[in-house]
């Protein structure tokens, strides 16, 4: 048995998908969310879900993603999300990806390399409205858009922009999630009365899709991309999500038992006492293997139907929790470090973290993935 279990339902995940995308305006594209190996599910096998569930196209990082996604003979439309290095065009032209762009400079050595190639290289235009990563700002795209429409071997496919907190709540962070969708829109409309509107048109993520569905998908706006909703976790509430499953379970195995005297510490730091005579159990999941460390003194896994409190920092290889309060701890015993039971959003929230920032390291970190 491996140290611990990551179970992928694809069931789930097809399901989660078809419903979504019926919750959707008919008329808007949906890009499936692939990136940091499909959230930790597994590109190949979840890329293959995806697109017998009836998504448009596919969103990864990396070039090493889409060469996994095409290795499993999956042909969908692939949007490269992240900008690439020079000497990594050539696999992306050959692969037919689409890449991302936010300056002249790139985009020439890019028409040069396509040219040279006998190819067309694909693109959708970077726009930064306030994430401050990648793009052009918006005061400089339609300038930018004008002089790659004059490179005739870029096939300009798309514009898009990325939303920094439309999973949040706060009125103030939705103020400002309003004002990257306008300005983003006021672009558009600046970009169709010039005549450099290309086809496909995005800003909307899986939260935005949710909090300002109006927004992001209308006649100007017609692609969104999703990825956490389709994992089961929608990261913000509304009665219509509440549909949606999570797609994941991490187990692992209780491989020792101790008793504490009062007074004892646990781990590292010393950062846990016991006030009491109490009973622990040591996990063999530690930050080596993807567990947060902010689970640290306040986290909680299930054993035998009981919840079981961390205690203690999390270590390199090791998790210790209580299980004075569980019946019948056996060395070999199951845990759920989340799961049907013990949702990963509710994880998130005892570490102060976002579900993304406890289920993708967690499940790329598991020792063995199986599929359901």
């Amino acid at each position: 048995m491996p140290s611990s279990l990551a179970r992928i339902n694809l069931s789930v995940l097809g399901e989660n998908i078809e419903y979504v995308i019926s919750h959707l305006d008919q008329d808007v594209g949906v890009l499936f969310a692939a990136k940091s190996d499909a959230y930790g599910h597994g590109i190949e096998a979840v890329s293959n879900t995806a697109r017998e569930a009836g998504v448009d196209c596919l969103g990864v990082a990396t070039l090493d993603e889409a060469v996994k996604v095409r290795n499993a003979n999956v042909t969908l439309p692939i949007l490269l999300l992240s900008p690439i290095l020079l000497d990594e065009v050539q696999t992306a032209l050959d692969l037919g990806l689409t890449l991302q762009v936010s300056d002249l400079a790139f985009a020439r050595l890019l028409a040069q390399s396509a040219d040279r190639m006998g190819k067309k290289a694909r693109i959708h235009v970077n726009v930064d409205t306030g994430m401050g990563r990648f793009g052009v700002l918006p005061g400089e795209a339609a300038l930018l858009l004008e002089q790659l429409y004059e490179l005739p071997s870029l096939s300009i496919e798309g514009v898009f922009s990325h939303l920094s907190v439309a999973d949040s709540e706060d009125p103030t962070h939705q103020e400002y999630t309003r004002s990257q969708i306008e300005r983003f829109i006021t672009l558009l409309d600046d970009l169709r009365d010039a005549d450099l509107l290309p086809p496909l048109r995005h800003i909307g993520n899986s939260a935005a899709v949710i909090q300002y569905p109006d927004l992001v998908i209308s006649p100007v706006l017609n692609l969104v991309r999703i990825g956490t909703l389709f994992y089961g976790y929608p990261e913000a509430s509304r009665p219509w999500v509440d549909a949606v499953r999570p797609v994941a379970t991490l187990t692992t195995r209780v491989i020792a038992l101790k008793n504490l005297a009062p007074g004892d510490c646990v781990g590292y730091g010393c950062t846990y006492q016991a006030h009491t005579a109490q009973r622990i159990a040591i996990l063999p999941v530690g930050y080596g293997s993807g567990i947060s460390p902010c689970l640290a003194n306040c986290g909680e896994v299930r054993i035998n139907e009981d919840m079981a409190p961390v205690v203690g920092k999390i270590l390199l290889d090791h998790t210790i929790v209580d299980i004075t309060n569980v019946k019948n701890v056996s060395v070999g015993n199951t845990v759920e470090v989340f799961g049907p039971h013990v949702p990963a959003d509710r994880v998130a929230k005892m570490a102060g973290l976002t579900v993304c920032e406890i289920l993708v390291p967690a499940l790329r970190g598991a020792a063995a993935r199986v599929y359901e």
